[in-house]
């Protein structure tokens, strides 16, 4: 049945059909064949008989010469199916073939549960099934292949078991959440099947829930005219005792969602949604729409200017979407950085990666969820990319995306939200207005003049709202021609949306007082927002005092120029609309305060990032964490210092950051700064010299050994302090190290151990001590110290120490023989750089698993495992030069030993013998094995000579690359005794 041993075909229906085998996507790409493939599929493996084929293929016109036309068919499935062409066999009963309706199963199974719960009345369960079972389609089933009879006919029976489970899983949704989740979806259900009776009542319910009773009874009469007018027919009887219930009040329509235990509620992990405590107005109809579009797997972008309202909207969705699935919101508008999207999207989504490719676990934790990403006109590239990635390995997952720009995906369903209309417009401004302000008896007439001159967009509106405070409504009005004049003339294209924008916020921005004016610009440096104290030591300068910094914001807050966020613990952070910020440093541009107000932002950041060094210097997971919550004010200081005045103190910064990015693995990101500011003026020596010598540093861990042996000898050149010789000699060790100058490293580290007994860098010298010693060949010294390192590190506090060591422990472990230890230590290494979020510290854990997976033989897990490493050095801050995982990979390959794997590994080991370095002295103790694979036995035996030279005059013998170069010498062995004398 199997056919040849291979594994059945995974065949979706439940929407386009796809076919996969064993995890890997197979292309069927005529119709004809894929139709046949998902009628055998249906069939459950079973036979299906030629006639029956037949019928269900073509129409009864076209079925003559039936059993030739089925075998060109077949012919045809089996070539596109290539390798599992077998899975499609021929036997007396007709055609079979080895496959199943996968996501139909799914369904099914998660259907036999909803109806295991009703019948148990777990309200909950229904729920959580319900949910499951839908989010196996990915649209309407069988849809590429309604043109064919048994399609459309099996196609129209999904749909409709499709609209039964939708409506068990909002039943149960009204039980457990009450009628507020569920109206939207239930109107646009009820607009699209009048007749249905269940759909109705349970609209009418959710209605009444929300105190519309009225509404609720007119739902039930339109059912009933509807009923007479096309069928003929009365309600049921169901329908008519909920008519009754609702006329009497019958206290069993609120449900049992008030008195339900608290453990019968669905548990489900939701990133919280924010909240609006305002009413949202004049989209119920769009909003429908989206809820539409949303509950399928796909991706949706709301397209529109700023201040057209794209994130209300796509939050009302999510809020209401958040009831029966799991919902993750990502806000992208504070990142300024392409690489950062990924990072972004796995903090929202608070998943804890594990591997070094975040991607496949953010995928797995998101399918089937509804992912909103909000504010990506800045970064589209970036964002389509991240989601083009997650929905390709996440089918069941639904992506809703805000911006200006459409991301241009294939599958992307791009919905416009433009201004709101007159009526939803002028109740919007009327609740968002003073209390006091439609008191006036002329106030009402002149609310529509005010909502068009701000072109109606919800954040013009708020911000005239705002002013009601100040002015009379009446007074407002008047001023608005003055100065709104929107859309006089043209089309009305977004660059005009965006210009009627500026003028509300410039008119707002002059009805403030000089104060407020001064404020509101000076923290416009501010990206990511910011507490109370960083804008009292930014602003002031004299002309502000600090104590008028708080009453400005609190001013500003009333006028809806800046926004308020509770934090964890109680505290604010301020933040303002992308377009209030941009306006607010035109302004600062405008008086020319933008160098004196980016100096005064680079000394809070400085005074920021000095505070929390002198708790630990950042050897915490706390103080790492707390540090990177800046990270966008701290970015901005570094990027907007570069040819100032104040860029010297911009290097400061840089060098305060050192431990951080070091913590996180963020070279690149340290050398882009190092590099940009490193021409600074007035800079004290002893400021250049350490930055010198971190640049160095971050050279060398991003590979680049010659530009670090340069940075750190200009660094010595200029130091004249007896701390900083501490530091460099622990530098020069590790660089040492990096060369392949294993005695000369070994020789000053310890004598760094030394020299810094009791001092802070006594746990760096031991940690570059422990990893020479690994490199050397002394696993069991490595292994002692390392051990010392996370006693040490415990009692520090030091988290950074802790993971780095545990992870030579595990390689010197590994090379003692001990591999259940090894693993147990590299897993206690990624939970303490979990924590730190050190993705450098992962990538080594993962190449010593793939290490051990060689070893056992599992040679595939072992590939996996080092081009997973080598996609995350080649996207993430690390270089793309050629590292010890390249060496690794290679040694796997010879060990595959196909041609092509070989041709790979020479090609691996060619360019890492390039380096020169420690990667160049493991590589050659794996290109004997090249050879001996190649079967040159003399090219082997010049090149075990030629490692065995290098690997004396440099003192390396890592275990796990000698283990290789043994086994060539013992296969030589042999031949060097029975050669001729």
């Amino acid at each position: 049945m199997r056919g040849q041993g291979l594994q059945p075909l995974d065949v979706d229906v439940l929407g386009t059909v796809t076919v996969a085998h064993d995890g890997a996507l197979l292309a069927v790409e005529r119709p004809l064949e894929r139709a046949l493939m998902a009628r055998l599929a249906l069939a459950g493996g079973a036979p299906v008989p030629d006639g029956r084929l037949a019928e269900d293929l073509w129409s009864d016109t076209e079925i003559l010469r039936a059993t030739p036309r089925l075998r060109v068919v077949a012919s045809r499935l089996r070539g596109a199916l290539g390798e599992q062409g077998a899975l499609l066999t021929r036997t007396s009963a007709g055609y079979q073939l080895a496959a199943e309706a996968t996501d139909l199963l799914r369904a099914q199974e998660a259907a036999a549960r909803l109806h295991d719960a009703a019948r148990d009345g777990d309200t909950a369960a229904v729920h959580t099934a319900a949910t499951a079972a839908l989010g196996c389609w990915r649209g309407a089933a069988l849809a590429d292949l309604r043109t064919y009879p048994f399609a459309q006919a099996d196609g129209e029976r999904l749909d409709a078991w499709h609209l039964d489970l939708t409506v068990y899983r909002i039943g149960a949704a009204l039980d457990l959440h009450g009628g507020g989740g569920v109206t939207a979806e239930l109107t646009t259900l009820a607009a699209a099947h009048p007749l249905h009776e269940p759909i109705a009542c349970l609209l009418a319910k959710a209605l009444y829930r929300v105190g519309r009773q009225a509404d609720a009874l007119d739902r039930l009469a339109r059912l009933r005219r509807a009923l007479a007018d096309e069928l003929g027919v009365d309600p049921g009887p169901e329908s008519a005792e909920l008519e009754l219930q609702l006329l009497r009040h019958d206290p069993r329509l609120l449900g049992p969602a008030a008195d339900q235990p608290a453990a019968a509620v669905v548990e489900r992990r939701v990133t919280r949604v924010p909240v609006s405590t305002t009413s949202f107005h004049g989209r119920d109809a769009q909003l429908a729409a989206l809820l539409e579009q949303v509950s399928r797997p796909g991706v949706v972008t709301l397209l529109g200017g700023p201040g057209s309202g794209k994130s209300r909207l796509a939050m009302e969705a999510a809020r209401i979407v958040a009831t029966g699935r799991r919902v993750v919101v990502a806000e992208l508008a504070p990142l300024r950085r392409a690489d950062a999207v990924v990072p972004a999207l796995v903090d929202a989504a608070g998943v804890d990666v594990v591997t070094d490719d975040p991607l496949p676990t953010l995928a797995h934790d998101l399918d089937g969820g509804l992912l909103v990403l909000d504010n990506t006109e800045h970064l589209v590239e970036a964002a389509g990319a991240a989601t083009r990635a997650l929905r390709a390995a996440a089918r069941q997952l639904t992506v809703l995306v805000t911006a200006q720009r459409p991301l241009l995906l294939d599958e992307e369903a791009q919905v416009r939200v433009g201004p709101l209309g007159p009526a939803p417009a002028a109740a919007l401004f009327v609740e968002r207005a003073a209390p006091d302000a439609m008191l006036a008896p002329d106030a009402g007439a002149h609310v529509a003049t005010i909502a068009d001159a701000v072109d109606r967009l919800p954040l013009g509106i708020e911000l005239a709202a705002g002013l009601t405070r100040t002015l009379s409504v009446a007074q407002l009005a008047g001023r608005v021609g003055d100065r709104l004049r929107l859309l006089t003339g043209g089309t009305r294209h977004a660059g005009q949306r965006h210009t009627g924008l500026r003028a509300a916020i410039d008119w707002s921005h002059e009805l403030l007082d000089e104060r407020e004016r001064t404020v509101l610009r000076r923290v416009g440096v501010f990206a990511g927002g910011f507490v109370l104290e960083a804008a009292e030591a930014t602003v002031p300068d004299g002309k502000v005092d600090v104590g008028d910094v708080a009453p400005a914001l609190a001013e500003l807050v009333d006028r809806s120029l800046v926004n308020v966020v509770a934090m964890p613990g109680g505290g604010r952070r301020f933040t303002l609309l992308e377009t209030v910020r941009e306006y607010a440093l035109e302004q600062l541009t405008a008086h020319d305060e933008v160098l004196s107000t980016n100096a005064r932002h680079l000394t809070w950041c400085l005074g920021f990032v000095g505070a929390l060094a002198a708790v630990d210097n950042f050897c915490s997971t706390g103080t790492v964490t707390e540090v990177f919550t800046e990270w966008p004010n701290l970015e901005h200081a570094l990027d907007n210092a570069v040819g100032a005045p104040h860029a010297r103190d911009a290097l400061r910064l840089a060098n305060a950051l050192h431990m951080p990015w070091m913590a996180r693995g963020w070279s690149r990101t340290a050398l882009r700064h190092f590099v940009a500011l490193g021409g600074a003026d007035g800079v004290d020596p002893m400021v250049k010299a350490f930055a010198l010598s971190n640049q160095g540093f971050h050279a060398l861990l991003a590979g680049d050994d010659e530009s670090a042996t340069a940075l750190l000898s200009r660094s010595t050149e200029l130091a004249d302090d007896p701390r900083f010789a501490l530091t460099m000699l622990c530098y020069q060790g590790i660089l040492a190290t990096q060369l392949g100058q294993l005695r000369d490293a070994l020789r000053m580290l310890r004598e760094g151990v030394e020299q810094a007994h009791g001092h802070p860098l006594e746990i760096r010298f031991l940690s570059a001590l422990a990893m020479a010693l690994l490199f050397a060949g002394e696993p069991g010294e490595a292994a002692a110290v390392s051990r010392r390192i996370v006693e040490m590190g415990a009692k520090l506090d030091d988290d950074f120490a802790i993971a780095s060591c545990l992870t030579v422990l595990a390689s010197s472990l590994l090379d003692l023989g001990a591999i259940d230890d090894a693993l147990a230590a590299a897993d206690q290494s990624d939970e303490h750089a979990k924590r730190l979020d050190v993705t450098r510290v992962h990538q080594y854990n993962e190449i010593l698993r793939g290490h051990i997976a060689e070893q056992s033989g599992r040679i595939e897990e072992a590939e996996r495992s080092s081009r997973t490493v080598i996609r995350a050095l080649q996207t993430g801050e690390q270089t793309g030069d050629p590292t010890l995982v390249d060496v690794d990979l290679a040694g796997v390959l010879i060990t595959r030993g196909d041609a092509a794997a070989l041709d790979e590994a020479a090609a691996l080991l060619e360019a890492a013998m390039s380096q020169g370095a420690l990667v160049a002295l493991a590589s050659s103790a794996i290109a004997p094995a090249l050879a001996m694979a190649r079967g040159d036995v003399a090219a082997a035996r010049r090149l075990v000579a030629r490692a065995e030279r290098d690997h004396a005059a440099s003192g390396f013998g890592w275990k796990r690359y000698i283990r290789r170069l043994d086994e060539v010498r013992q296969a030589l062995a042999p031949r060097t005794r029975s050669a001729p004398g």
